[in-house]
């Protein structure tokens, strides 16, 4: 659990109704603000770095109808993003200086923070122009068009404004700063990549066979660039030949898509699904030391640098297929089977690179890859009375090499071979069950309760503490979760398009402690461990949030 304040304002919205013409204003405004969890922390809370979030979107939107048959969606879009991860927004504020570096005492609350300042400072901005537009057109009563595109210009700046290190001189303590000072201690930097896409579809009705055929395709320039020679990448190594910064490639990708869909009776119809899907990691990932000054002290045996980041790799392809059934078992209830399979490529990774002078460091790149294959049966009640329901049950099974990007690095360093065959990833859920109830009376009351039944996530055991091989990555299953959800919302007053309604919520109404998180590597519980792990045992934040429950007062007006 964490602690802090959020404020967020709903969507301002301003209408400008023209005939055959539709013109309107959107804003949208948030700001959080509070600390993450550490229970290292606990007697010295006020220590902790404060995360903060700023957010504004706004734009334009026109949608024009050009006559009975078509019409055309027109945006334009400024998109705002403020991340700080810092207790001071000055690096030289001197209460950095009195309160010094973190201390703790491992006789003393195994081995809490008892003062110092934490000495994270992190920072992104990020502002995002977009224009999108799209167009519709029944050509006849067959066919029924769609195209479109969006173009992005993001301006990103992300780093450490600041850097905090703790040091003695002259037999005294003293707190160095260094501001932007690569390779050791690099500050901010910007990137303005360019994001495009476009798409066509066309749905064709014919004989009781509806069928969609369309392509799509995304652009992506990062408007960077990476050494054009990876054995000297900083050109710190004497002799060796120079690397030169290379521009990257622009990356273009085109996805078909195919459905289809047919009715086999009056109450049942099969439905089919192929689709090629493309996305690119986090651009924080993509940039983070891109630029590989920070290999410039590289030596073999020397200091480990975690993976740098690549802005020429190409995005993950996901070619997924579908299959299903749908059937009308009564006038209120509807089943429906859903088979499915993804072939996932090009995952984000990590690769080895040795040098000239026999050193060794890790970057990014596209190597990993995986498999989803599973089925999904649910059945939709329709409103009886002021009763409705909804019902399904998931069974998949994700394996692939990797499932985090420096997992290889990892396997690497420990002397396992980080290519191995393939492992369920850490997301795989092999059984899924959601249900849902509500009661809802139209301008009275609504009471609606959601129930999620999960298997457990995998895990890696370990044999005995710090020991863990010859266990197969991901051979343990962590223990099942039950979590439940209830919301009632009763109208108080309604005097025209004015209304006020009392509603409360209530979120893990059974206070259940786990829901696929944190377990002990020798057990696979999160409630005891074979070995004295104390700290860990104590901390309570490796649980599920605990019950909470909410009641408010909701004014507002219709239309």
């Amino acid at each position: 659990m964490s602690v802090g304040a959020m404020s967020s304002r709903p969507p301002c919205t301003t209408r400008w109704p023209i005939p055959a013409i539709s013109v309107s204003y959107q804003a949208l405004f948030n700001d959080i603000e509070g600390r993450r969890d550490n229970f290292a922390y606990r007697y010295n809370p006020d220590g902790l770095a404060k995360q903060r979030t700023r957010a504004i979107t706004h734009g334009l939107d026109v949608s024009h109808a050009l006559g009975p048959s078509a019409f055309y969606n027109l945006s334009l879009r400024q998109n705002y993003f403020d991340y700080e991860d810092k207790l001071y927004d000055d690096v030289w504020d001197p209460r950095y200086d009195a309160a010094g570096p973190p201390i703790t005492d491992p006789n003393y609350e195994l081995g809490a923070v008892i003062q110092g300042a934490d000495f994270t400072r992190f920072s992104q901005r990020t502002t995002t122009y977009l224009a999108k537009g799209s167009f519709v057109d029944q050509v006849n009563e067959f066919h029924l068009v769609k195209i479109g595109g969006e173009y992005q210009l993001p301006r990103i700046r992300f780093g450490t404004p600041g850097h905090l290190v703790a040091s003695i001189e002259d037999g005294i303590p003293t707190l160095v700063r260094h501001v932007d000072e690569p390779p050791d201690y690099p500050g901010v930097v910007e990137y303005r990549p360019v994001i495009a896409s476009a798409f066509a579809q066309d749905q064709i009705e014919w004989n009781e066979i509806t069928l969609r055929a369309g392509a799509r395709f995304d652009y992506f320039d990062a408007r960077s660039t990476v050494p054009s020679n990876l054995a000297n990448p900083a050109n710190s190594i004497a002799g060796a030949p120079p690397s030169v910064p290379k521009p990257t490639s622009r990356k273009t990708s085109v996805s078909p898509r195919l459905g289809v869909a047919y009715p086999i009776t009056d109450r049942a119809a099969i439905h089919f699904a192929y689709g090629h899907f493309y996305q690119y990691p986090p651009i924080g990932e993509i940039f983070k030391n891109s630029d590989y000054s920070i290999l410039t002290d590289l030596q073999a045996g020397g200091a480990d640098y975690e993976a740098l980041g690549n802005p020429d790799i190409k995005p993950e392809q996901t070619i997924q297929y579908e299959f299903g059934y749908k059937h009308a078992l009564t006038d209120r209830l509807g089943l429906d089977l859903t088979l499915f399979y993804k072939d996932i490529r090009d995952l984000l990774g990590v690769e080895f690179v040795s040098t000239y002078n026999v050193a060794e460091y890790s970057r990014l790149t596209n190597v990993d890859y995986g498999s989803v294959v599973g089925f999904t049966v649910s059945l939709d009640q329709r409103r009886i009375g002021i009763l409705s329901s909804t019902l399904d049950y998931t069974w998949q099974l994700a394996q692939g090499n990797s499932s985090d990007p420096r997992e290889t690095a990892t396997r690497a360093e420990a002397g396992l071979d980080d290519r191995p065959r393939q492992v369920p990833f850490n997301w795989d859920q092999r059984h899924t069950l959601n249900m849902s109830i509500a009661l809802d009376r139209p301008n009275d009351f609504a009471v609606s309760t959601i129930v999620r039944m999960a298997s457990g996530q995998p895990y890696t055991p370990v044999l005995e503490s710090g020991f863990g091989y010859g266990l197969e990555s991901n051979s343990g299953r962590k223990p099942a979760s039950l979590l439940i959800d209830m919301r009632a919302e009763k109208l108080l007053r309604r005097s025209g398009d004015f209304r006020v309604g009392l509603f409360g919520r209530a979120f893990n109404v059974l206070d259940t402690r786990y829901s696929n998180g944190f377990v002990f590597a020798d057990t696979g519980s999160p409630y005891y461990t074979r070995f004295p792990e104390q700290t860990s045992l104590y901390d309570p934040t490796r649980f599920y949030a605990a019950r909470r429950v909410e009641i408010g007062l909701r004014i507002g007006m219709d239309g």
